[in-house]
């Protein structure tokens, strides 16, 4: 069947797991497929996942029939580790990045736990294949680069016009549905106005919302978000009532990095 619109489709969920002992960071992965001007189906991946998720990420590929050089462009919402350690997975596909956050690179702050020193040597060995995009930038019919910075300084959402309305894939510009309720950013790394700023306006975007760390959702005309498919998650290693287990009701607070106003972006 030829695609009309262009499509999404949430390869691996996204999951908000914390502990007390650190988070379990696994961001969204979703897949757009589109025409290109040309007539050529193109696929774009939508953030990598970090590479405890790599044989997943193969195998989730393998299920739709694609392969690592099936992806012609990797779009990174933004920089961190959990959403690019997998980049040199897809050893053909064209890199996006927003020419701020490609910037930051050069110089994180050491507080930032997104972004360590090393992201900046994972990103330059694709330096050849990156290309710099910014608000309004088309990568295909139908799809096009929405700036939303503040959790990074250059992250980045990608709006999909699809046959159920536009899509708006986030990565952590809205990392979950409370974000959306709150209409504050969870986790802030960069700049709290702008990163609240960033929600306000994806949301006014957006007829649905792929976030970084929760299944993909809409908002109803009653204001709540409603979930597009059910969650799915099996956890291994512990069982309910080992002793020293707890499970701690959600609270929504959001962090806000120390040192935030210190900073730049280097010369």
């Amino acid at each position: 069947m030829r695609l009309t619109s262009p499509s999404v489709e949430t390869i691996l969920d996204g999951y908000r797991l914390g502990t007390d002992q650190g988070s379990v960071a696994f961001c969204s992965i979703n897949l757009v497929q589109g025409i290109d001007e040309q007539g050529t189906l193109r696929r774009i991946l939508v953030d990598t996942g970090h590479v405890g998720r790599r044989p997943d990420l193969d195998a989730a590929l393998r299920q739709r029939g694609l392969t690592r050089d099936s992806i012609d462009v990797l779009f990174c919402t933004h920089a961190h580790w959990d959403h690019i350690q997998n980049l040199d997975m897809f050893a053909r596909a064209e890199v996006v990045l927003h020419p701020d956050e490609r910037r930051y690179l050069r110089r994180p702050h050491p507080n930032d736990t997104g972004c360590p020193e090393w992201t900046e040597a994972v990103v330059d060995r694709y330096d050849d294949r990156v290309r710099l995009a910014e608000e309004g930038t088309r990568l295909l019919p139908g799809v096009e680069v929405v700036a939303a910075p503040g959790h990074s300084a250059g992250t980045i959402a990608l709006a999909v016009a699809t046959t159920d309305g536009i899509a708006i894939l986030a990565g952590d510009a809205i990392q979950n549905t409370t974000v959306a309720t709150e209409r504050r950013n969870a986790l802030v790394f960069w700049n709290e106005q702008q990163a609240n700023q960033s929600v306000d306006k994806l949301l006014a975007i957006g007829d649905l919302i792929y976030p970084g760390h929760d299944l993909p959702f809409r908002i109803t005309p009653g204001g709540k978000p409603e979930y597009l498919h059910e969650l799915e998650l099996t956890i291994t290693g512990v069982m309910p009532g080992r002793p020293g287990l707890r499970f701690a009701e959600p609270e929504f607070k959001p962090e806000i990095m120390p040192g935030i106003t210190e900073q730049r972006l280097p010369d």
